[in-house]
């Protein structure tokens, strides 16, 4: 009997860790945040979505620009000056680098999210270009320590000096930029793109719906101008011709009809998957439940 009750309790914590697995993948920010215009609150808490660049030279000052706003794609285009006074201030050309990137805040807590950074790039004051091939294959945004979404561009390890711990890993493009002269300013850029799907997107499909319908109609049109013109020919040219324009609206319609059902069974199976695992849960407890009586 304590080894079915130990079974069972074993059973439960299995199904229980596999939903947690599920709740932890990336999440889209648009299931959670989006614009609306019938929910006030999650069309706030999505517009106060943004993020801002900051940069230390090697005497660990905070300096940061300015908001940078979500788009209603949820796009978060961020383009940072840093001038020669900020990384030197003394003006001497002995400008460096300590740390510099980017944080998003005002991010909803179901993290991780889903994210593609892009165009990910530094350009010197001398018109040197930095890309960040690293950054730009980011896919997963996850919390930082220090709050936000955060991408450190550091020429140096950042070391706990308790554990020898490495917090902050360092970016090979800017190894050296911490020596004096290495960092004299410049823009650092990148585009934050968390695929927003908006109504645009949906507006052309329709466009190009109703496109298509206009391109029927024309396809009719010139059936029936052919029709009419074999009207003075003979009556099996006529057969051929009303048989071809058949053929060619059967198959409109049925390719049409075909992809509207293939969205709904991908929303159906999603939710199948997570009720299955909830009477799952809630059976295997039960079963715990009655062993234990």
């Amino acid at each position: 009997m304590k080894t079915r009750k130990l079974f069972a309790g074993f059973a439960a914590a299995a199904l229980a860790a596999s939903c947690m697995a599920i709740s932890a993948s990336a999440t889209k920010l648009g299931d959670v945040a989006r614009p609306s215009e019938t929910d006030a609150a999650m069309n706030d808490a999505f517009y106060s979505i943004g993020g801002m660049a900051f940069f230390m030279s090697q005497e660990w000052s905070w300096n940061q620009s300015e908001w940078f706003g979500i788009s209603d794609d949820g796009k978060i285009v961020i383009e940072y000056k840093i001038s020669p006074v900020i990384a030197d201030k003394s003006m001497s050309g002995q400008g460096t680098l300590g740390d510099m990137g980017i944080m998003i805040n005002n991010l909803p807590d179901n993290y991780p999210f889903d994210v593609t950074i892009s165009d990910a790039k530094f350009v010197a004051e001398d018109g040197t270009v930095t890309e960040f091939p690293d950054i730009n294959s980011i896919t997963q945004a996850d919390e930082d320590p220090e709050g936000g979404f955060r991408i450190h561009i550091r020429p140096t390890d950042e070391v706990n000096e308790e554990t020898g711990e490495v917090t902050k890993a360092a970016c090979p493009e800017v190894a050296g930029w911490e020596v004096p002269g290495a960092f004299n300013g410049g823009t650092l850029s990148m585009t934050v793109d968390f695929g927003i799907e908006t109504d645009d997107s949906s507006n052309s499909s329709a466009a190009d719906g109703n496109s298509s319908k206009n391109d029927d109609s024309s396809k009719k049109d010139e059936s029936s101008d052919k029709t009419d013109s074999s009207k003075n020919g003979d009556s099996s040219s006529k057969k051929d011709t009303s048989a071809g324009t058949s053929s060619n609206t059967t198959k409109t319609v049925s390719s049409s009809s075909s992809a509207a059902p293939a969205d709904n069974s991908n929303v159906n199976t999603g939710a199948g998957e997570f009720a299955f695992a909830g009477l799952a849960l809630a059976a295997a407890a039960l079963v715990v439940s009655k062993r234990n009586k």
